[in-house]
């Protein structure tokens, strides 16, 4: 926050001696984007009243309103414009000290973010426009707003009487009036006290008024993200840092809303969109350019509680007849329990807690569209989850952030019994009344061989057995899909392997099988390929009561002072050990020039651990390249492609094809934590990774993963089809320091020219409507990077990069080269597009950098990079730095750009 004497302070300024009032000084914010905020303040003062506030250029435009808001259409309440506030002041909460302009109690009634709404006109997404139209109706003495609040929520007006400093503040006809006594809400939202209560709250950490309502980093609306998953509890215990919520027995939903457009996104990335078309409308009416919601639609039975066979029929509807029918008979809600994305906004960085509370303010709610309730009393929630038909409770720690894909020990389930997903490969013919069907026969996955575990035949009704035989039969095939022949009674019919079952039982036989299995239904939400836990290796341990958090526990290991340690680390449902040796060598040597003091292996892992959850989604399946330097940056170091000895289980690898080598060989892939620790062991002080993944998804043209038979297959697989256009940016403007024949060193002028080309780069990209990131490279470089839809090979990628730098070349052609010959370079900025090369790497975000000063290669946002240099960012700051900032690049993934669809804008302008 900048202080400054603003002239729209300078009276409230004047009113306080802040040496006696914790109320805040004045400020106006410098970098505020995302929509507006609103807040209400219930105040004690001399008179209770409620003081209305709402943001509008820096600083809160303010009026006392002495009967408080209501939510009577028509209704006028008086509202006495007072002095603006600072921003700083949505978030005050205390006691202002008697004799104090204002003595009294104050709390935070209600905040949310609000809008300009005259003729039905929204810009919830367009701070800018938003407070062009509010300044002009303020002028004009008529503010007609949407207010997106916890208690308030809807259309309001607020009118200028013929008294300057006399207002009206009117709610409008709209579907959130009436309801019950708004004002008996006396609770503050932020802390849940009462005016008398807060006196006894000094202690408490007050929340940044930036943390009111949504905000985040500005980005594309993404096309898709993975919901993330929550791990098995084991003992449901009530604790500060928890909250609890009902767990539902629906279909996971990830919806996408776009201006007018809405699209439904399933567990496995299907489109659910025209299967639930009340919840679609509802979610039409929000009125926001764009947001994004997770949750579970479930569909309610004869008796209005929620039923999985309801949904599963209502899913399972064809045609508009049969639909409308089904909306009559299978009602939905879909109950929402996260906000990920609000008016160009990525909240997938803010904790739980905070996305907690901007869902609370956003989701305008409706018959068909609910916000889940949440307690922090786990125990009294878990039982009444149970008694309303739910399948038990989820736990997630409040300050979690949103990690898309990832089944993760923040979020934890608890339900009334343990089930578990198995493939279907076949069925066996019942007896009696049971002639059609008599046992599904169970399975998961081991690598690629459908391994047996069971057959169940209990837990059918009727209902269930006929739709389950007939989804059976239709798959039937003669080839066994079990590696092995199944120990059967009798006969079996086999199918094809493309259903999901889901049971329960007591436990694992010795033989690896189930005891007592019951099944309870097919999960079609379920990818059968995911299905890949089977028995364990070895007995259970005894259950925690809460699981450890498993960076916490690598790092209290190594707060020990042995220069040798057998380090356990989480991996998959269990543990694994990796030896360390020789964790008091300088990895990085003191560095008087930068004074920055020696970095030990021992701290370089505890790096490793606490950057994993930044890194490791930006290693997940891509080829990485180690550079090794096992006694530190002043020993040997050499570049490490290909692994061909032996490695721990834990350790993933992908198999390619080479031209330049010959034949197939195996690149390490950076799945996990432990293989990130296991890399540091080995003097692994920079990771390079490929520019494509071994991923098969819907954005990618090609559906292949064959990497290994041949060039020709290669070429034809994902791994040659980038995620992203690539723009190595080198000066080759010297410092005069360096030997002969030597790369330019880190100097203050070559940086700066390299930053200006960097937006050169980004000014034209944004000019053919695409949206570009950088980082630094931790040396003397930036990386720019365009995330796209995988459409385009790396052939087609660098034609488009060539083409964008030689358009910057033309323009600035004292500045910028593009020669390959280095001598050529000399003072100029090289932009070198053939970096979009399959198999050619970069070091990946967050690597450090194996030279003096342990420098970091950091995603930045554009602006960040104005001031920034190579030195901001080490091994030692950049751990705390995320923790303010979370990570730049969290969407990249996710936040896909269409190449033709961005050359088709360019042509139209």
């Amino acid at each position: 926050m900048k202080r400054s004497a603003d002239k729209p302070l300078e009276k409230y300024g004047q009113k306080r001696a802040f040496t006696k009032t914790p109320e805040p000084a004045p400020a106006v914010p410098t970098h505020r984007q995302g929509p507006l905020l609103f807040i209400v303040q219930k105040h004690a003062a001399r008179r209770l009243h409620y003081d209305f506030r709402l943001e509008l250029d820096g600083v809160l435009k303010s009026w006392a309103v002495p009967k408080g808001p209501s939510l009577q259409p028509g209704e006028r309440r008086l509202a006495v414009e007072v002095e603006d506030h600072p921003f700083d002041y949505a978030s005050f909460e205390g006691v202002i000290p008697e004799k104090n302009y204002g003595a009294g109690n104050v709390i935070v009634w209600d905040c949310g973010v609000y809008s300009p709404d005259e003729g039905s006109e929204y810009s919830f997404d367009d701070r800018a426009k938003a407070e062009e139209r509010l300044r002009r109706e303020y002028k004009q003495g008529k503010l007609s707003f949407f207010l997106r609040g916890m208690k308030l929520k809807g259309s309001f007006a607020l009118v200028r009487t013929s008294t300057d400093q006399q207002w009206l503040l009117i709610k409008h006809k709209d579907r959130f009036i009436g309801g019950d006594d708004l004002l008996a809400h006396n609770t503050s939202v932020l802390t849940g006290d009462t005016l008398d209560e807060v006196a006894q709250s000094t202690n408490r950490e007050r929340l940044s008024a930036m943390e009111l309502a949504p905000s985040g980093p500005v980005e594309k609306m993404p096309n898709e993200i993975e919901p993330m998953l929550a791990e098995p509890g084991d003992n449901l215990v009530s604790d500060d840092r928890w909250s609890f919520e009902p767990k539902l027995d629906g279909y996971r939903i990830i919806a996408f809303i776009d201006g007018e457009s809405v699209y439904l996104q399933s567990r496995r990335g299907q489109d659910y969109t025209a299967l639930f078309p009340e919840v679609v409308a509802e979610l039409k009416a929000q009125h926001v350019g764009s947001m994004i919601l997770d949750g579970e639609i479930v569909a309610l039975d004869a008796d209005g509680r929620p039923s999985f066979n309801a949904m599963q029929n209502r899913a399972q509807v064809k045609g508009p007849k049969e639909l409308a029918e089904a909306q009559r008979q299978s009602p939905v809600i879909f109950i929402c329990f996260d906000l990920l994305h609000f008016a160009g906004m990525n909240l997938r960085g803010s904790t739980y807690e905070q996305r907690r509370r901007y869902l609370s303010q956003c989701l305008l709610t409706g018959a068909h569209l609910q916000l889940i309730h949440a307690s922090d009393n786990g125990e009294e929630l878990h039982e009444a989850s149970l008694a309303a038909g739910f399948e038990g409770t989820v736990a997630k720690r409040k300050d979690s952030v949103y990690q898309a894909g990832r089944r993760s020990p923040h979020w934890l389930k608890f339900k009334s019994f343990t089930t578990h997903e198995f493939v279907i490969g076949g069925f066996t013919a019942g007896k009696g009344q049971r002639r059609s069907l008599g046992a599904l026969v169970l399975g998961f996955w081991n690598k690629d061989q459908l391994q047996y575990v069971g057959h169940v035949g209990s837990g059918f009704d009727d209902a269930s057995l006929a739709s389950v035989y007939k989804q059976v039969t239709a798959l039937a095939t003669k080839t066994n899909p079990f590696s092995t022949q199944p120990p059967l009674n009798g006969p079996a019919t086999w199918i094809e392997p493309k259903l999901v079952a889901e049971v329960s039982f007591e436990t694992w036989t010795e033989e690896g099988y189930l005891r007592a299995p019951v099944f309870h239904r097919l999960r079609e939400d379920v990818a059968v390929d995911s299905i890949t836990n089977g028995p364990p290796k070895k007995k259970k341990a005894k259950p925690k009561a809460t699981p450890k958090n498993d960076i916490q526990s690598v790092l209290e290991q190594l707060d020990g002072t042995s220069n040798r340690l057998d380090l356990t680390v989480a991996h998959g449902n269990g543990t694994t050990k990796i030896r360390l040796t020789n964790l008091d060598r300088e990895y990085w040597p003191a560095h008087p020039e930068t004074k920055s003091p020696a970095v030990t292996k021992r701290e370089y892992l505890r790096y490793l651990a606490g950057i994993s959850p930044y890194m490791l989604p930006h290693l997940r399946d891509r080829p990485l390249t180690l550079i090794r330097m096992p006694e530190g940056i002043g020993g040997e170091r050499f570049f490490q492609k290909h692994w061909d000895q032996e490695r721990p289980e834990f350790v993933e690898v992908v198999t390619t094809f080479s031209e330049h080598v010959g034949g197939a060989h195996d690149y390490i892939l950076g799945h996990n934590l432990a293989t990130l620790l296991w890399l540091g062991q080995l003097g692994t002080l920079e990771f390079h990774v490929w520019h494509s993944r071994a991923k098969v998804a819907k954005d990618c043209l090609s559906q292949s993963d064959d990497y290994s038979s041949s060039l020709e297959s290669m070429e034809a697989s994902v791994l040659n089809y980038p995620d992203y256009l690539v723009f190595d940016i080198d000066p080759y403007i010297y410092s005069g320091l360096e030997a002969k024949g030597e790369e330019p060193e880190y100097n203050k002028k070559g940086f700066a020219m390299g930053k200006r080309v960097a937006f050169w780069i980004n000014d034209l990209l944004k000019e053919m409507s695409l949206r570009a990131i950088v980082k630094t490279s931790g040396k003397t470089g930036l990386h720019v990077f365009v995330p796209i839809e995988r459409t385009v090979t790396f052939d087609g990628a660098r034609e488009i990069c060539e083409m964008v730098g030689r358009h910057i070349l033309k323009e600035h052609p004292r500045d910028v080269t593009m020669e390959w010959a280095t001598q050529k370079r000399t003072g100029k900025i090289f932009i070198d597009y053939n970096m979009n090369v399959r198999g050619k790497t970069l070091n990946v975000a967050y690597s450090p950098r194996g030279v003096p000063g342990a420098p970091v290669s950091m995603p930045l946002t554009w602006d960040e990079l104005e001031a920034a240099e190579p030195g901001h960012f080490t091994l030692r700051n950049v751990l705390s730095r995320l923790e303010k900032t979370g990570d730049r690049w969290h969407d990249v993934l996710s936040a896909k750009q269409s190449l033709a669809k961005a050359f088709r804008s360019k042509a139209r302008k």
